[in-house]
């Protein structure tokens, strides 16, 4: 089905690794390599949206040689950054409209339109404002934009980075499904470990990194202003509708220099908190205050999930440029990152691409920073890069609160970590999610 010898993905002058694959129908293989290693231009180049060298050959024809609009329906592409992709207003009309370019017929539009839908469990989301909904529902959604054309091949850029641990599992469970049906898969990450499926081939690109170690798995407390409150949440509820509430009476307190970690599901509202935190929403009820003062831009700063949406400069070193009450430029030379300074944003992996984000936001020197999927993207070698820039960044006092799936980290390099869940913030997490 799927020929690739000795082929490596162009950019410029740069190559990607030399790959090679035979992929055969209702086969899974896996691409594991580190941030920037190469695997979202080699998916690309599949699809015939980059050059390559080598050889790659669908159904025995060269793809670089193959009707590029042919090609997409035959094999479709999940991007890392979902929020790039999406075109349209609503959930339905998203999904439709792959096949509708396909020009199939009406009712075979709305039934593989209802069947990809359910089969990502966003079907009861249907009527839905894309804009509305959380990452993780839009990576799932991308994947229904992708099941939607009925593939041949389905190429899944690091699939589960944004999606809550039970429809990892249910996601999983429909992949190697689909497989069962005949279609074959292409996925990316950093870890076979990460992937939440078995791949009948696995293909590593360059150095990997290790999982988090953090001693006996207690955070190191820093002396600085730890026993001085910063932020106070008191019986916070918000709606986006008036009619239900996202979140419903929401409490909590956090001290200086801490780092809080927010885990819970997709679409529990997670983000809706860090913005509200952050000043960009206004709860319909409840107390907030930062040092004593109302949420605003000049006290907390808001790190988006998409970190294309953050970073408006040409480049690293003009974005950390702007803000520079903590000199981030420096901090990039000191942690063997220097050679993205001068790169055009647009041409980094999105791990490159989130570590300038955070640094872009840790850049303001707010009191609180508040970041959004902050490992999402990253290979363990740059999450521990985070991790420990975090922690630096509490030393002089401000506050770090993530909204994350990722609970190892958490785990690693959190204070505390706090569970929404119904709109209610829980301290027992482990207890409420091993119930």
């Amino acid at each position: 089905m799927l020929e690739i010898k000795s082929m490596k993905a162009r950019r410029d002058t740069w190559r990607s690794p030399e790959v090679n694959l035979t992929l055969r129908r209702g086969e899974i293989a896996a691409i594991i390599g580190l941030s920037g290693s190469g695997k979202t231009s080699i998916l690309l180049s599949l699809i015939g949206l980059l050059p390559y060298d080598g050889v790659a050959e669908y159904g025995g024809v060269e793809i670089k040689l193959i009707d590029k609009t042919y090609l997409r329906s035959k094999i479709a592409y999940v991007p890392d950054e979902p929020e790039s992709y999406l075109l349209n207003r609503r959930v339905f009309d998203e999904v439709a409209f792959g096949p509708e370019n396909l020009g199939w017929h009406p009712r075979k539009i709305i039934e593989s339109t209802i069947k990809a839908l359910e089969i990502v469990g966003l079907l009861n989301l249907y009527d839905s404002e894309v804009s509305a909904l959380s990452g993780g529902q839009k990576q799932r959604l991308v994947i229904a934009d992708a099941l939607s054309i009925s593939p041949e091949i389905i190429l899944l850029d690091n699939p589960f980075s944004n999606i809550d641990w039970e429809a990892k599992k249910t996601i999983s469970k429909t992949l190697e499904q689909l497989c069962g049906e005949g279609i074959s898969i292409i996925l990316t990450g950093y870890s076979l470990e990460e992937l939440h499926l078995k791949p009948d081939k696995t293909l590593f690109i360059g150095e990997f990194g290790e999982p988090y170690s953090n001693g006996d798995g207690n955070v190191s407390h820093h002396p600085s202003e730890r026993t001085r409150k910063l932020l106070e949440v008191r019986d916070v509820s918000f709606s986006y509708d008036k009619i239900r509430n996202i979140l419903r009476g929401v409490s909590f307190s956090a001290n200086a220099g801490e780092i809080i970690s927010i885990i819970g599901r997709n679409g529990v509202g997670k983000t809706t908190l860090l913005k509200i935190l952050a000043g960009i929403y206004r709860p319909d009820k409840g107390i907030i205050s930062i040092n004593g003062v109302r949420p605003n831009s000049r006290l907390s700063t808001y790190v988006s999930q998409n970190p294309s949406a953050f970073l408006t400069e040409t480049t690293p070193r003009e974005e950390l440029s702007m803000h520079r009450k903590i000199d981030m430029i420096n901090f990039l030379e000191e942690i063997g990152l220097s050679y993205l300074l001068d790169r055009p944003i647009y041409t980094l992996s999105l791990g490159e691409k989130r570590v300038i984000s955070i640094l872009s936001g840790l850049s303001r020197g707010t009191l609180l920073l508040c970041l959004d999927e902050p490992t999402s993207g990253l290979d363990y070698k740059l999450r521990h890069v985070v991790g420990e820039m975090l922690r630096k960044a509490t030393e002089s006092g401000m506050m770090v609160i993530t909204a994350t799936h990722d609970i190892s980290f958490a785990e690693a390099y959190s204070d505390k970590i706090l569970l929404l869940e119904d709109g209610v913030i829980y301290d027992d997490w482990r207890r409420i999610l091993d119930g």
